[in-house]
């Protein structure tokens, strides 16, 4: 018996290797069959099939010969170029997570996804103005709610002032206030956002979108950005250190001693008015006229206690002494004339939005907040 001869040799040597170019410009290789099968597995060409009897007409068929190798094109042809696969963000040729890279965005398309802003009405700029004041004047009437804002939410849940919308946190309800579609309270809700950010000390020209960066503010700025918003009538506070009595209570300055004393340093024709509190006589409110000179004569009052040193910073630290047996001799909360008697130390400082709270309760219903920058007396 013959023998069989072996099989035809047939391994990876005979595979083309090609390679293919992505669009991100890296190179992959691969192995495919050959445009031509090897010499080893060629086959000769079946025989033509014997003609139909005489007896069928038409012309003889014959049966097509079988391919055993796919048609591939010629090899000058261009091979097409197969859509890139699906890359994460940040990579080359890729897109956002879940977004095939088959259409490949524009730079000006990708800026408009990240950056995408909310259409919203326009405002007059009157209307906001009007509505940012009113938002500071309703937030420092209420101690409590401005304790919450300070404090981030951390005391009670955090209500928008101007729908009641919950959030959870305070730049949550930044969010909602500048990104709100409402139009009819578009104005209440922009005056909202200004005045939390006025409060905290924050940049309000920044637009809160996903990132804190408006946050990033200078003190010096805050505290113009505070300092600006004052009460009108022109109001200076006048703080007194307290002479002690023996039944522990306080014992303050008059309204007509308080007048003599500002009638000494050149000021005179102002109403005065105390506040008392819970240690008695707290303090004094010295109003000066409804106009432009009023305003000029409460800001040179401020200013004379300013230079003496006696100004708002410096009652902060004085009110924060704790009572002792020296408090008698602290040249900061008393001080000898003459005569060697002992009297009160007077401090003083303009009044802005942010002291209503120390106001009584007429004084905060009757008072009105202004910007210095954007005075208008015609209101």
């Amino acid at each position: 018996m013959a023998s069989i001869p072996p099989p035809p040799q047939y391994g990876l040597e005979s595979l083309d290797r090609r390679n293919v170019v992505l669009s991100d410009g890296t190179v992959r290789t691969s192995f495919a069959l050959p445009l031509e099968p090897p010499p080893q597995l060629r086959q000769p060409l079946p025989l033509p099939l014997p003609p139909f009897p005489t007896r069928q007409l038409g012309p003889p068929v014959r049966m097509p010969v079988p391919e055993r190798w796919p048609p591939m094109p010629a090899p000058a042809a261009v091979l097409p170029m197969l859509a890139p696969k699906r890359k994460w963000e940040n990579q080359a040729n890729g897109s956002a997570l879940g977004e095939s890279s088959g259409r490949q965005q524009k730079p000006e398309e990708k800026r408009i996804v990240k950056q995408a802003k909310v259409e919203t009405p326009e405002v007059d700029a009157k209307e906001l103005k009007n509505s940012f004041l009113k938002m500071v004047k309703l937030m420092n009437e209420n101690v409590e709610q401005k304790k919450n804002y300070r404090a981030n939410g951390k005391i009670s849940q955090l209500k928008c002032t101007v729908c009641g919308r919950d959030s959870i946190d305070l730049h949550s309800l930044l969010n909602h206030s500048y990104h709100t579609k409402s139009a009819e309270h578009r104005a209440d809700h922009l005056g909202l956002h200004k005045a939390l950010c006025v409060l905290m000390g924050w940049n309000y020209s920044v637009d809160p979108v996903h990132k804190k960066a408006y946050q990033t503010l200078s003190t010096a700025d805050a505290e113009a950005n505070q300092g600006d918003l004052i009460l009108w009538p022109p109001t200076v506070i006048i703080e007194n250190t307290f002479k002690s009595k023996n039944d522990g209570q306080k014992d303050g300055m008059s309204n007509k001693e308080m007048e003599g004393r500002l009638r000494g340093m050149g000021f005179g024709g102002a109403n005065v008015r105390p506040l008392f509190g819970k240690d008695g006589q707290r303090s004094m409110v010295v109003k000066f006229a409804s106009s432009l000179a009023g305003l000029k004569e409460a800001e040179r009052l401020a200013q004379f206690f300013q230079n003496q040193s006696h100004g708002r910073a410096e009652w902060y630290r004085v009110r924060s002494i704790p009572p002792g047996a020296d408090s008698g001799s602290n040249p900061s909360l008393v001080k000898v004339d003459a005569k060697g008697e002992r009297t009160w130390v007077l401090y003083g400082y303009l009044a802005t939005a942010w002291d209503l709270d120390v106001l009584d309760m007429e004084s905060k219903q009757n008072a009105v907040i202004k910007s210095r920058k954007e005075l208008d007396l015609s209101e």
